[in-house]
């Protein structure tokens, strides 16, 4: 069943690594304090111990030491931490998480790459940010023939384990084109350029969970043809013909207005172009037109 979305929450920067780089993501990512249900970033001694918004502590392994845990148990509010590796190695990343005492792996999750910090940050406030079940998502890797996604659903790190038996569609392709995939800055879909693929956490879900399956399947065409007839709407009001899409041929626009086939990440990019739009806005302008 859908699970709301984490709260936004009160962000707690433990050092001041961390809280630079969520600065910079939430500077990054259009958002505001004071908006929506934002708060200022706070330090250790600005933070009530009697919130009950969801708090989530942005933490640089190098600074944890066993005093600031301390005083973050003296809060006594159930925490979500965002760790940055830093420069310790990995033996020494696993003795302060130990020492956080977290014993829920979905409460902690570990950003080892520094140059990965702030995009992913960057996508896990817009995924806290986007409101109801969405599944968004904010990272993924491959462990060996499994596909690792992680989204925020719940006062959670979810992550789904996919088995590459369950992706048909990366089936037969090598290694390393597999490995070479982009998270959408939104954390929309992962796409893999090298195979024109795009996949959403609903996809993921699906492959993993047989009742998902089967409700989407129920769901595909239904929204197959209300999305197409958006495209067509958007087209129409932009004067467009369908022969205006270049690198689409008629036949192509036509089959996904009328929702015979969902349009692939390549085709929104043609159809994006023709309207001259980012493929970015051209799907919000999509998305505003499912509403109505």
């Amino acid at each position: 069943m859908p699970t709301k979305t984490l709260k936004k929450p009160e962000i707690l920067a433990a050092d001041d690594n961390s809280e630079s780089i969520v600065e910079r993501a939430f500077s990054k990512s259009g958002l505001k304090a004071g908006k929506r249900g934002w708060r200022t970033i706070k330090r250790w001694d600005t933070l009530s111990s009697s919130g009950v918004a969801p708090l989530l502590v942005a933490w640089t392994s190098t600074d944890i030491d066993h005093e600031k845990i301390r005083r973050l148990h003296d809060l006594k509010r159930m925490p979500v931490f965002l760790l940055f590796q830093g420069n310790l190695p990995v033996e020494a990343v696993a003795d302060r998480i130990a020492w956080l005492d977290v014993r829920d792996d979905k409460r902690i999750f570990l950003v080892a790459a520094d140059n990965e910090a702030e995009p992913f940050v960057a996508r896990f406030l817009l995924a806290l940010d986007s409101g109801g079940y969405e599944g968004r998502i904010i990272d993924a890797r491959w462990e060996e023939d499994t596909l690792v996604v992680v989204s925020p659903i719940g006062n959670r790190f979810i992550k789904l384990r996919v088995p590459l038996e369950k992706l048909s569609v990366l089936q037969g392709h090598n290694g390393q084109e597999r490995k070479n995939f982009e998270i959408d800055e939104d954390g929309a879909f992962i796409y893999w350029p090298d195979l024109d693929i795009h996949l959403g956490w609903e996809q993921f879900e699906q492959a993993v969970d047989q009742r998902a399956y089967l409700k989407a399947k129920q769901q595909s065409e239904a929204f197959n043809k209300t999305y197409g007839i958006a495209v067509r709407e958007l087209r129409e009001k932009s004067e467009l013909r369908q022969s205006d899409i270049k690198g689409l041929t008629s036949r192509q626009v036509g089959r996904i207005e009328r929702g015979e086939c969902r349009a692939t990440h390549n085709a929104l990019s043609k159809l994006a172009k023709a309207h001259k739009m980012s493929i970015s806005d051209y799907m919000n302008e999509l998305a505003n037109l499912l509403k109505t």
